[in-house]
């Protein structure tokens, strides 16, 4: 039996692998930003854990104690994987690179049972590799949606709210908020940095011809 932390465990595919590695008899410790959304499930302790917050990250892990597999990128997956190992759960799968979508092809193969969660899009609303790539060959997929902050629809966007053209800016509140498509707006940073250059002067030149 192994102690394993789970982030993102307050819906989807989180939820669904703290539940699938408890019910194989594995002590799982889940996390999420808001701990009462994990007061129903059935797990070995609950922690508060933002990731977005290197404070939150510390206190988490102190208060989980030991954990048996740490992961930070793609390459030492196939290294922490054991032979007894019967589920592998991958988050945040968009920043793992190219190289995840080999580890998980060769884990499939091998009989593991693998759940990958991540975003699809970027801040652009542009494939965010290597998500589109690990679609095309996956058994099952679950889109999931949030809700859009401006309307209320079903939100498939995530919309940056702050100056940057770095593809990744790590952040939470202030930084980001759900879109649906008609609110989405991909130039936002853009017209972002337009209004805090604030009013500009315009001078254009003129030839002057005198007639005879």
């Amino acid at each position: 039996m192994s102690r394993i932390l789970i982030t993102g465990c307050s819906k989807g595919l989180g939820r669904a692998t703290a539940l699938e590695l408890t019910r194989r008899g594995h002590e799982v410790v889940a996390t999420a930003r808001k701990v009462e959304t994990l007061a129903e499930l059935p797990v070995a302790r609950r922690l508060a854990l933002d990731v977005t917050d290197d404070a939150s990250v510390k206190r988490a892990l102190e208060e989980a104690g030991a954990i048996d597999v740490l992961v930070n990128n793609a390459a030492e997956i196939m290294d922490k994987v054991q032979p007894r190992t019967e589920v592998v759960g991958i988050d945040e799968a968009q920043f793992l690179g190219e190289e995840l979508v080999d580890v998980c092809t060769k884990l499939a193969n091998l009989g593991k049972r693998v759940i990958v969660a991540g975003l699809d899009t970027d801040y652009l609303g542009r494939p965010f590799e290597p998500m589109p790539r690990l679609l095309a060959i996956a058994e099952e997929i679950v889109k999931l949606l949030a809700i859009c902050v401006r309307c209320g629809n079903p939100a498939v966007h995530t919309q940056r709210l702050v100056e940057s053209e770095e593809l990744v800016v790590v952040g939470a509140t202030g930084i980001y908020e759900a879109r649906c498509r008609r609110c989405f707006e991909s130039n936002l940073a853009l017209a972002q940095e337009k209004k805090d250059s604030g009013p500009q002067l315009m001078i254009r030149s003129r030839t002057i011809s005198s007639g005879k």
